[in-house]
């Protein structure tokens, strides 16, 4: 991966900021790539299915909306989206699993952790714009994060 920072990206161009309301896990403190969204509230099944496929080049993004009643990763999907080349998973929820997945080579944001797993009723949605953390998350716009937060852009700013 191409070495980056967000303050350096602040500086050169006009992007959305997130506001700095999560967490940093994961052995990578950086990811970058074109946004996939997903809506998964209490409800893991579509992020599975998602990690499951090529992420080579992308993060997913995961409105949670929030919720602390459970965990929407855990280590096992962490590891799946790890094999299948996603630079990152930006999560408004939590996950659990924290001391496991800080040796895998993934980096992950959320809220906070939870122990609890989360439901698997099939639920959720793919491929429509997210807002939270004072910002829209729009499917194939480009993210890019770091320890010091988290920036959008329309375009992509590193190749």
């Amino acid at each position: 991966m191409k070495k980056f920072n967000t303050a350096d990206l602040c500086d050169d161009h006009n992007l959305e900021i997130a506001k700095p309301i999560f967490k940093l896990f994961g052995a990578n403190s950086h990811c970058h790539g074109r946004i996939r969204t997903v809506e998964a509230i209490n409800d893991n099944s579509y992020v599975k299915k998602l990690l499951s496929e090529d992420g080579h080049g992308c993060v997913m993004v995961v409105d949670g909306k929030g919720s602390e009643k459970c965990a929407l990763v855990g280590d096992n999907l962490a590891e799946l989206g790890f094999k299948n080349g996603w630079s990152g998973i930006i999560i408004n929820g939590c996950i659990r699993d924290s001391i496991e997945i800080s040796k895998i080579s993934i980096s992950i944001k959320a809220i906070n952790l939870v122990p609890n797993k989360s439901e698997k009723k099939d639920v959720g949605k793919y491929g429509i714009d997210l807002s939270f953390a004072g910002i829209l998350f729009k499917e194939n716009d480009y993210i890019y994060s770091d320890p010091d937060g988290i920036v959008v852009s329309s375009s992509e700013l590193i190749k």
